[in-house]
Formats: C-alpha cells, sequence, structure tokens
C-alpha cells in the first residue's frame, strides 16, 4: 500500500509540476494593431432560461474593444420558457445591427440541447469567426480582440480561453470552485500548447468558421453533454488546423459560480459523463485519476503518516500549477481554498464513478439526458 501511494502521488506531483512549469512559459496571442486586418466576428450565446444573466452578458459583449460593423452578437434561445426572449430583443432593439435574437427549432434527430442552439445560430452567420460563451459569462472588454486575433495565423483552427469564477462575497466555496476550475483549465492549457489538445470550454472559445464546416458542424457530430469536448476533438483529430489554449488575461471571461457543493458536484457529474462519452482516452485518465485519490484516502485511513505526507505532496504540487496559471492572469492562491479544494477534488473524484452508475441520467437546464 505504502509503496503504491508512493508511486501514484509521484507520479502525479511530477505531471503537475510539468504542467507549472509549461505555464511558466508564455505564448501570448499576438496583438492586432490594425483594426482592418480583425477578421469579422458573430459572438454566439446560447440561452435557456436565462433572464436573470443575460442582459449582464450582452451588455459585457456589446462594450468590447472591437470594430464597429465587424461583430455582432447572436442569441440563440433554446425554447426558454421565462423572460429570456424579451430581455434579448430589448436589448437587440436598443443595438440594432449588434443584436440577433434567434428562436431554435424543435429537435431533429441527435442534434438538441447546446448543440443544436449553437448550430442554429453558427448556421445564421457569415462571420470568418465564431466566438463562444454562455449566457452566465461576463467577457473583459479585450476578450473579442484577443480571441480574434489569434486566427491571424491561418493555421488556428480553435482558440480557447480561460474562464474565471467570480466569487460572490460570504461564499468561502465559490474560491474553491475558482480554483477547481482554475487547476483543471490549467491542465487543459498545457497539453493544447504543447501541441496535444484534450477538450475545449464552451464558455469561452473560438472557432474558424471553415474549421466548424470542414467538420460537418453539430449535425455530423455525436451528441454528447460537453459539446466543446466534441467540437475540439472533431477539429483536432479530423483536420489540419491547430487548437491553441493560451493563458492570457486578456482573454478572460468572468462567470458565475454553481450553487454550493451539491451544485458544483452536479457540474462535474455531467462533464464526467459527457467525456467518458467521447473518446476512449478519456475513461482510463478518469481511472488514473480516481486511483492517485482513492490510495490517497486509503492512505489516510490505513497510514496516517505516510498519507499525510502525500496529501501534502500532491497539495503543493496542486498549489505550484495553480500559482504558475494564476500568476498569467493575476489570480491568487489562497492556503484556505488551497485546502478545501484538496478536500473536494479528493471526495468527488472518489465518488464519481460510483454515482454515475447508479444514476447514469444527467438533469440539465430541466432536460434529462
Amino acid at each position: 500500500m505504502t509503496w503504491a501511494l508512493g508511486l501514484a502521488v509521484g507520479g502525479y506531483v511530477a505531471v503537475l509540476l510539468g504542467i507549472a512549469a509549461r505555464n511558466s512559459r508564455p505564448r501570448p496571442v499576438a496583438a492586432v494593431a490594425d483594426d482592418a486586418a480583425l477578421p469579422t466576428v458573430a459572438v454566439v450565446v446560447a440561452a435557456r432560461d436565462e433572464e436573470a444573466c443575460i442582459g449582464r452578458c450582452i451588455d459585457a459583449l456589446l462594450a468590447q474593444d472591437y470594430p464597429a460593423g465587424r461583430l455582432v452578437v447572436v442569441v440563440a434561445d433554446d425554447h426558454s420558457t421565462d423572460g429570456t426572449a424579451t430581455a434579448v430583443r430589448q436589448r437587440a432593439a436598443e443595438a440594432p445591427g449588434r443584436v440577433r435574437y434567434l428562436r431554435v427549432p424543435d429537435p431533429s434527430g441527435h442534434l438538441r440541447g447546446k448543440a443544436q442552439a449553437l448550430h442554429t445560430a453558427i448556421e445564421a452567420v457569415d462571420a470568418d469567426v465564431v466566438l463562444i460563451t454562455d449566457a452566465d459569462c461576463a467577457p473583459v472588454p479585450t476578450w473579442a480582440r484577443t480571441m480574434a486575433g489569434a486566427f491571424a495565423d491561418p493555421s488556428v483552427g480553435i482558440v480557447c480561453g480561460l474562464a474565471r469564477i467570480a466569487p460572490r462575497p460570504g461564499h468561502a466555496f465559490d474560491r474553491v470552485q475558482a480554483l477547481d476550475w482554475r487547476l483543471l483549465l490549467g491542465a487543459v492549457s498545457a497539453a493544447a500548447e504543447a501541441g496535444a489538445p484534450a477538450t475545449g470550454m464552451g464558455n469561452n472559445m473560438g472557432v474558424r468558421h471553415a474549421a466548424y464546416d470542414a467538420v460537418g458542424g453539430y449535425p455530423a457530430l455525436p451528441f454528447s453533454l460537453t459539446e466543446d469536448f466534441t467540437l475540439v476533438r472533431a477539429v483536432a483529430d479530423g483536420t489540419d488546423w491547430r487548437v491553441r489554449f493560451p493563458l492570457d488575461a486578456r482573454s478572460v471571461v468572468w462567470t458565475l459560480p454553481a450553487d454550493g457543493v451539491a451544485g458544483a458536484y452536479d457540474q462535474r457529474r455531467r462533464w464526467a459523463r459527457g467525456g467518458l462519452d467521447g473518446d476512449p482516452w478519456v475513461i482510463p485518465l478518469y481511472g488514473l485519476l480516481f486511483g492517485v485519490h482513492a490510495l490517497l484516502v486509503a492512505g489516510l485511513v490505513l497510514a496516517p503518516a505516510v498519507g499525510l505526507a502525500a496529501f501534502a505532496a500532491k497539495t503543493l504540487a496542486d498549489g505550484a500549477a495553480l500559482w504558475a496559471s494564476g500568476r498569467r492572469v493575476g489570480a491568487s492562491v489562497g492556503v484556505g481554498a488551497l485546502l478545501g479544494l484538496e478536500v473536494f477534488l479528493t471526495g468527488y473524484l472518489v465518488t464519481l464513478p460510483f454515482v454515475l452508475l447508479v444514476r447514469p441520467r444527467i438533469g440539465w437546464k430541466g432536460r434529462r439526458h
């Protein structure tokens, strides 16, 4: 047991330190100074019952530092039952030509949910680049210019940016969620920038329209709860275009946190289910992560001294990876939040396989999958 724990945690620490080293070497997107050289952009937002936050999102998109007439915001209303349509149409009336409202048609075959909403918007525009964000997100003003500027490199087909959680006052667990997101996205960024893209982040992603068309768009791809993962894999595996994921403060979007521990756990259960339905390599990856954290729990129970040493080593490695990605975007690592992250991360990685076996169906946005 001691040897197994030492090998597992030692391997994990080596990988996380490698991620930290990779993310300490920035490769930012080159700034495009000439407005005429920037591509035409459509910012696509899939919305289902987002009355409470869609206004915040659209306001942030209208405040983008991007040439007039070269950026349009398209909101695809996925059968909302609240006031989403009214809120979007009001913004469209206030900013004619800059905001468009589309109603998503009824599902057709496997095309449904967020993938259908995104496709409805993408096929309705002829922009060079499609930027994708979520209704609960507010991109920084430099987001569109930075993301679109990455496509000045003709080899790039997809670009992803960092999504940061905006903690709410008095909600300590929001800071834990923020670190969990940053740890995950830091690892994904390091892999993509090393030439081995794993997935994307559907609330902060850009795709060259030609790359989307080349893979047939979402109608040609299998349904997934993680449609961003499916699209990134299709472009990375089926075309010659590259996927980039630079950690750049100029391309950050601020997203709202999940509602407490239960909400964050359900979010990760949905991500895990979508990932497991995707490429076969995801299953052994999840198996390795489960094994490391299950051994860590067993060590803490059966050999506390060894388990605590392993826990400390893992915590320091996670902290190093978080520090490396955080320094690029001006984010810190609080000790309390880091310890909370270790408890949350271990808890969901150890329990998710069993929960998915018992509760394989996912409830999301009022639908069962």
